[in-house]
């Protein structure tokens, strides 16, 4: 008999094309307003702002763009495979059009990636005894994958520059290979392939997800033993080395024009932030007295006292000092740390970023406009999800407790490495919160907790389909004990 989940997985696919195609390609187009971020992206890809000569509100912030131009490709100091993808698209553009970039031929690659992780989320869901509780559980599977990775606030992602889009789908497919090659009696070299690829482009997203490599090459190395044959341990020793190579190389490659405006953000941006004892803590640090009037500065506020980029500064500070230095001023000091953490739960459920414009200026919408079509998890995640550390300490605890459960009650590998997948995604969770504390202080955190909010929703999803695959067998089992 068929697997119903192979239906139901082409039935979700077609029905998250459309969904995307209605909420951001047909007229009018809905992407993302430039923050500043997108020069580094376009410089290297062969792409350009369409007209330079624009007003800064209307090139920033107040509009997304739906058309660019075509430069040269340069080389920059913005690290990161997202811009493969987006150089990728550049191309396809040239051959569709070679005088404008339509914003929607890079909203369509990362579109059928996302339909592909979530099709296959959907094709491996849990199998229960019966094909309709099956089919059952599967539904509420897609049903919840397209209502909260559907939303509006991720989707619009789709069509900018921004590199979170890249990390999100990468994230989903990491997740959904891992978990097809756990569902799979004899896994193949490509789902294999597919995952060190996914793995890899998340650990290479960004400079601040280079460590999570490690920890994915460990989840590699559990599934060597799913198949008995040398090829497959070789394929995977090779996946788990590729994994660890390319999230070294990243580390490594790091611009120390980066690394120096990080540390200036944790720096005067975070640790002396709100301190309510400035001088002990720049003494602490071994920063001189003169650069307390830095406290609470970030890098690219203007008229500063002291020139962020001034040598001395930089001499005696941000040569002196590392994010090892931070990290160690907070294990010293837990309560502040604690403090930072709220103030990260505070802006932890933003999917989107709510101050930049939706709409191109072509649709006669107001300036900073934002479309609200299908964003019913996105808002009530703004409007009622907790906004205290402790709350989410206590999710992820309980999340581990359960899951650590399932693991120490089953015997099967394969279970095993489903519930090892998830805990990886509530570390990389924890890791895309903790991480942006210590690496840039409060800068932006909305956007930088972006990884935060998929990992959580990812979470959200896996309770509610384990709550009612255990909810099933339950039933499953006390009808079995009622037949005599």
């Amino acid at each position: 008999m068929k697997d119903i989940r192979l239906s139901l997985a082409w039935i979700t696919g077609i029905a998250v094309s459309m969904l995307i195609i209605g909420l951001i390609m047909v007229s009018p187009v809905i992407g993302l307003a430039d923050s500043g971020d997108f020069g580094r992206v376009l410089s290297v890809t062969g792409l350009a702002v369409l007209n330079p000569n624009e007003s800064y509100e209307n090139h920033y912030f107040n509009y997304a763009h739906q058309h660019f131009g075509y430069g040269g490709y340069t080389l920059g100091g913005y690290i990161s495979t997202h811009v493969i993808l987006v150089a990728i698209a550049g191309l396809i553009g040239r051959v569709i059009n070679g005088e404008v970039f339509d914003i929607r031929v890079l909203g369509v690659c990362y579109s059928m990636f996302f339909v592909w992780a979530v099709a296959l989320l959907v094709r491996n869901a849990p199998v229960t005894n019966s094909r309709t509780n099956t089919l059952i559980l599967a539904s509420i599977l897609a049903v919840s994958l397209i209502f909260v990775f559907g939303d509006i606030g991720y989707i619009a992602y789709f069509q900018s520059f921004f590199g979170e889009p890249f990390a999100l789908i990468s994230m989903l497919l990491m997740v959904a290979s891992a978990i097809a090659i756990a569902s799979t009696p004899n896994p193949s070299g490509i789902l294999l392939a597919l995952f060190v690829v996914a793995a890899l482009a998340v650990a290479t997203s960004k400079i601040q997800n280079a460590p999570l490599g490690f920890v994915f090459a460990l989840l590699t190395w559990r599934m060597l033993y799913l198949r008995p044959d040398a090829k497959w341990r070789k394929q995977v020793w090779i996946g788990a080395a590729a994994l660890v190579v390319g999230s070294a190389l990243m580390i490594v490659v790091a611009p120390d024009r980066l690394k120096n405006t990080n540390l200036y953000q944790s720096i005067f941006y975070g640790v002396l932030k709100d301190s309510p004892n400035v001088s002990r803590d720049m003494e602490e640090l071994g920063i001189p007295r003169k650069y307390a009037v830095l406290a609470g500065t970030n890098y690219f506020q203007k008229d500063t006292a002291i020139p962020q980029k001034d040598p001395v500064l930089r001499r005696e500070v941000l040569e002196k000092l590392s994010h090892k230095d931070i990290a160690m001023y907070y294990l010293r000091h837990p309560s502040r740390f604690m403090q930072k953490l709220d103030r990260a739960a505070a802006n932890s459920m933003f999917i989107r970023p709510y101050y930049l414009g939706n709409y191109d200026q072509s649709a006669g919408k107001s300036p900073g406009a934002i479309s609200y079509k299908f964003s019913g998890w996105s808002q009530w995640k703004d409007k009622y999800m907790p906004k205290s550390a402790g709350w989410y300490i206590g999710f992820i605890l309980a999340y581990y407790a359960v899951l650590g459960t399932l693991w120490r009650r089953s015997s099967s590998r394969r279970l095993r490495l489903v519930a090892e997948t998830l805990a990886i995604v509530a570390l990389a969770g924890v890791f895309s919160c903790i991480v942006p504390l210590i690496g840039d202080g409060e800068a932006d955190l909305g956007k930088h907790l972006f990884m935060f909010n998929v990992c959580f929703d990812m979470m959200v999803i896996s309770v509610l389909t384990g709550a009612v695959y255990g909810l099933i067998r339950l039933v499953e089992r006390r009808s079995r004990a009622l037949v005599p």
